[in-house]
């Protein structure tokens, strides 16, 4: 863990000036972590969920674990298809993220909201590559002012669709798009390149301070990039510092539950393949084997980075039967491949496959495809 976290603060507020001091209370108290409105939202004065403007449309939580699979093969597939597999759009990276948006049973503590939820409620329901693009582009389908690169959207001309990763290989052509929002992020960088992050603009590439700034919590990479989130997108919608405020070492979004209270620990402990954690004070936990269908998948220890619930769910490695050489710990991370089988796709995330038939979700054959972001070609259905 970083014992730099309180250090940064007097850093930003030098740098950032008048637009960090506003935020001087970076770390809050731990003490009602849990308002009379979350308690009980009948409450006088509390807003509804539908006047809150709060996931307004599908309840996801109202699908069972099979309906929320399938409804996630089918807006991975087309986002992939139609966007290309630019960033966390690839088939098994999205599907983690979608799973963790449509499937309450296994995320109960930390269901998306707002914007998060309105793209994911938007892309379960597209049906052509121009839904799915207006789903990504809220504001509009974006022009590549040229290319190739990979840039925010809002500073390539055109909409200002401010939470998109454009990709682009020719001046003039339609570009595809990793809405960043997807992930609970934003897109931040510079002329040359975007990032899906914690802070748009440079900041995003030189990560100012850990801490939370309003609900959006920033949190600097070992390379120096903020990888952090907008906790308005999840849980309770609320960023904390821990496990105290006068002794802050991590920040983290608090969770929607009614579970017990805890002492506030940044680890986490695997309990029949469900990560039980508790970084903000409440029980938390997290069906690791069922997101990753793989019955090694969750795994005990530091969460890392500190803010993710998620890090737990990998599958680092099982164990087979050797016969009389004994048992071989064999690393599933390695062994797993993007590969395409003519209509039949497998993508990997985190160690686990991610297989699908093109045709169950009404695209065509798979192919491997490259995006200018880097080296890495992944799976992806082909467009009707």
């Amino acid at each position: 863990m970083r014992a730099r976290i309180a250090v940064p603060i007097a850093i930003a507020s030098t740098a950032l000036g008048a637009g960090v001091a506003a935020c001087a209370d970076l770390f809050h108290s731990t003490d009602d972590i849990r308002t009379a409105c979350e308690i009980d939202a009948t409450t006088a004065g509390c807003q509804t969920t539908e006047e809150a403007g709060v996931e307004a449309g599908t309840d996801f939580c109202g699908w069972t674990g099979p309906q929320a699979r399938q409804n996630a093969q089918h807006a991975c597939a087309w986002l992939g298809a139609c966007e290309t597999p630019l960033g966390r759009n690839a088939f098994g990276s999205c599907m983690f993220e979608a799973l963790l948006a449509y499937d309450c049973h296994a995320n109960p503590a930390h269901p998306v909201r707002g914007t998060t939820h309105d793209l994911w409620d938007c892309l379960w329901q597209a049906e052509t590559c121009g839904k799915v693009n207006a789903c990504v582009f809220p504001q509009g389908p974006q022009t590549c002012g040229g290319g190739p690169f990979v840039v925010c959207a809002s500073l390539d001309g055109g909409p200002p669709n401010a939470d998109v990763r454009a990709g682009c290989a020719l001046a003039g052509a339609q570009a595809s798009g990793e809405n960043c929002r997807l992930w609970g992020q934003t897109c931040g960088g510079n002329a040359s390149v975007g990032v899906c992050g914690g802070n748009g603009g440079d900041p995003a590439l030189a990560c100012p301070f850990d801490g939370c700034d309003g609900t959006r919590l920033h949190w600097c990479s070992d390379a120096g990039t903020d990888i952090g989130i907008d906790c308005l997108d999840n849980g309770a919608q609320q960023c904390r510092a821990f496990p105290t405020s006068a002794n802050a070492r991590w920040v983290a979004c608090l969770p929607q539950s009614d579970a017990s209270t805890c002492t506030p620990d940044a680890s986490a402990t695997c309990v029949n393949g469900v990560a039980i954690s508790c970084p903000a004070g409440i029980v938390e936990s997290l069906d690791c084997n069922g997101l990753l269908s793989n019955a090694g998948a969750c795994n005990p220890g530091a969460l890392s980075p500190t803010f993710d619930w998620t890090s737990p769910c990998a599958v680092v490695s099982t164990t087979v039967d050797g016969g009389d050489a004994g048992d071989a710990a064999v690393a599933d991370a390695a062994a797993c491949a993007e590969s395409c089988n003519g209509t039949k796709l497998n993508a990997c995330y985190r160690g686990a496959s991610f297989p699908l038939d093109c045709t169950q979700v009404g695209l065509l054959a798979c192919r491997m495809v490259s995006t200018n972001q880097d080296a890495s070609v992944n799976a992806a259905c082909t467009p009707p």
